[in-house]
């Protein structure tokens, strides 16, 4: 930082996660490393027409200098809605198909055929431990209490993985954007116009890696069943795309035990939090009506 501080000369310095922000005679600014080459990226995204980000005002020492952005403060409901909008035409403006294989579909099948099988062995030791006990902590008296849930959540997503391996059969190409690939609320700056910041982690992927970050990252903040149906308005998912979405984001976490009770409580009713948030959301998709 000793050359940023030489050119800019910051008053302050403030520390925000990988970013510092800094306030100097000019104004603020935002340093972050230079992981990516965000600058190309821009460049391809001014030629798709969106802009949506903070600019870069200089490089120095390896590292960014980003205009400051402020953010309006506007309730988290209305905020994700307008993500939603920004997300979409990023997706839209972005948008193209490369071919697939056989053997890429056949690939991400067993990759998460092994992960729900982690899962179910994982449970099932972690279930046979807490029966073996004489008195059962909370933490163990509330996971088991839900051991039908998780087991039923597993299959369901067993037999959608099947599913959407038959609608992939005879693919030959697949639709993939530009994915900001580090999703959250946090990342979203509204103020006369909508931003999305921290681009350090864009790929070339499925849209729906941007909604798999977005709902691990923040399915507890807001309804992200509106911000689900607002993107899908914009920019609607294909059957197989939604019904993957859906399976990546149903996978259960493990539980990370600490030698604190209290911690360990609160580790597993998040766990089961996300477990039933994640089912309430997918449910009216298999509806009668919106199933296709």
């Amino acid at each position: 930082m000793k050359k940023i501080n030489e050119i800019l000369k910051p008053n302050k310095i403030t520390i925000t996660g990988k970013s510092k922000i800094l306030c100097t005679e000019n104004g603020k600014c935002v340093i972050k490393e230079k992981n990516k080459d965000v600058k190309s990226l821009y460049n391809y995204l001014n030629t798709r027409q969106f802009n949506n980000y903070p600019e870069i005002i200089d490089e120095v020492d390896n590292k960014y200098v980003y205009e400051y952005l402020d953010s309006v403060n506007i309730p988290n409901n209305q905020k994700a809605s307008d993500m939603a909008d920004l997300l979409a035409l990023l997706h839209n403006k972005t948008a193209y198909f490369k071919p697939i294989t056989a053997d890429y579909i056949k690939n991400i099948y067993e990759e998460i055929q092994n992960n729900i099988r982690y899962l179910k062995e994982y449970y099932e030791k972690l279930f046979k431990k807490i029966a073996s006990e004489v008195i059962m902590s909370p933490s163990n008296y509330l996971l088991i209490r839900n051991s039908s849930k998780l087991f039923a959540n597993l299959k369901y997503i067993e037999d959608e993985l099947d599913n959407w391996f038959k609608l992939m059969t005879d693919k030959t190409k697949e639709r993939v954007v530009y994915c900001h690939n580090n999703l959250t609320i946090d990342h979203y700056i509204k103020n006369k116009n909508d931003y999305l910041i921290s681009w350090d982690n864009y790929s070339i992927d499925t849209p729906i890696l941007d909604l798999i970050n977005l709902y691990t990252n923040d399915y507890n903040k807001y309804e992200f069943s509106n911000f689900l149906e607002n993107y899908n308005q914009k920019f609607p998912l294909s059957k197989e795309e939604l019904k993957l979405f859906f399976i990546m984001i149903s996978l259960p976490k493990e539980v990370n035990y600490s030698i604190y009770e209290f911690d360990n409580t609160r580790k597993v009713n998040e766990m089961l939090t996300y477990v039933y948030k994640t089912e309430m959301l997918i449910k009216p998709y298999y509806a009668p009506q919106n199933i296709k």
